[in-house]
């Protein structure tokens, strides 16, 4: 549904404007950071956010909502809400096409919307995702939304009292983190959890320092959770999962968090894209190939730093850097402003225990404090768009 006007209000402008047309597609991180600034600031253009979903939920509290320690709206954002507050309109639709000669965003259900400039903010997708069997019976987290119906899932079957098997697919700090959640809210339901956690690569938590990597097998073991490396999955049952090497074994919910894959919408639109499929990205958050176009986040691979990890805290830095080049570029100036990934970030992993653990440079600790410390920094953050 569109809000403040029917559909054609956007595309057609209000009588008398001329202002550039501006879409932003994805109702993630850095999409919220440029409507806050469009609270203070409002732009000299239409402004159209398009989100397949109508909330927005902060990924870094998931694992808590999942766990019990949040409720769904201290986590979500109503991304109609956040637009009409920048003085924007919202569509509740899929962007399914690109075209970037025409200037053109296809639709799953308004057809088609006209752009000067748009930026991307999408996220990635489960990779694995289009085995026919995972689709068919896994439970998604990405996009986040789906978090929801994973809880109430996994408490659907923790009213049983009865054993529950749940095997994660995924030990990255996502998939540490849920197996932890989920073992905590079953056994709250009364439940007897047995999890497995698996992980295609030889080690869980890729990318950490290995001292991080062995404190989090620690507390996976003293939490029950089996952890099984060098073991991907080939399908996955209705109570079942079946790893490439080995037996099958029983798996009443089975949560997919394998790593992160590119959207489609790239591909197909004839704009530069990385190996993978992730859309090319300048310092100033265009892309390489188009200067009408911008992105940030997981959908966006930056040209001159092609490792930069597919994590939140990139898309936070990268949030305000795209607001500023984009209030330039409607503004008609150059972007002032380019963006540098970090080398380095707090990781603050939630082990729902009452304790994180965290990791900065040489320091790790898993403790009650750390909790305190990732509970305010995600308080703080949501607040700052509430």
């Amino acid at each position: 549904m569109y809000t403040h006007g029917g559909p054609g209000w956007y595309n057609r402008g209000m009588p008398g404007s001329n202002s550039p047309r501006l879409v932003l597609v994805g109702g993630g991180h850095a999409h919220l950071e440029v409507l806050h600034r469009m609270r203070q600031r409002r732009p000299s253009a239409r402004v159209l956010l398009v989100s397949a979903y109508p909330r927005h939920h902060y990924s870094g509290m998931v694992p808590g909502y999942l766990a019990g320690s949040y409720r769904e709206e201290e986590i979500a954002f109503d991304l109609a809400a956040q637009a009409a507050a920048a003085g924007a309109q919202f569509l509740c639709d899929e962007v399914s096409g690109l075209d970037p000669q025409s200037r053109r965003l296809v639709t799953r259900g308004h057809g088609t919307i006209e752009f000067d400039r748009v930026s991307f903010n999408i996220g990635s997708r489960a990779a694995g995702w289009d085995l026919p069997s995972v689709r068919r019976h896994a439970q998604l987290v990405k996009p986040i939304s789906r978090a929801v119906q994973l809880r109430q899932r996994t408490l659907t079957l923790g009213r049983s009292g009865e054993e529950v098997h749940v095997s994660v697919v995924g030990a990255g700090a996502a998939g540490v983190e849920v197996a932890l959640a989920l073992r905590r809210l079953l056994e709250e339901q009364g439940a007897r959890p047995r999890i497995t956690l698996w992980e295609a690569s030889a080690t869980i938590l890729d990318g950490y320092p290995e001292h991080v990597r062995r404190r989090a097998n620690r507390i996976l073991a003293r939490a029950g959770v089996e952890v099984r490396t060098e073991a991907p999955v080939a399908a996955v049952g209705p109570s079942m999962i079946e790893p490439e090497r080995g037996d099958r074994q029983p798996a009443d919910l089975t949560v997919w968090l394998a790593g992160p894959a590119a959207p489609p919408l790239f591909r197909d639109s004839g704009l530069p894209v990385d190996a993978r499929g992730f859309l090319l990205v300048d310092p100033t958050l265009r892309s390489v190939g188009d200067e009408r176009i911008f992105g940030a986040g997981d959908c966006v691979t930056p040209a001159e730093d092609p490792g930069t990890p597919k994590a939140g805290v990139y898309a936070v830095r990268e949030a305000p850097v795209l607001s500023r080049n984009l209030e330039a570029v409607l503004g008609g100036a150059a972007p002032a402003v380019r963006y540098r990934p970090q080398e380095g970030f707090l990781s603050i992993l939630n082990t729902s225990d009452g304790k994180a653990l965290l990791h900065y440079r040489g320091l790790v600790s898993h403790s009650r404090w750390a909790w305190r410390l990732k509970d305010w920094i995600d308080r703080r953050f949501v607040s700052k768009y509430e």
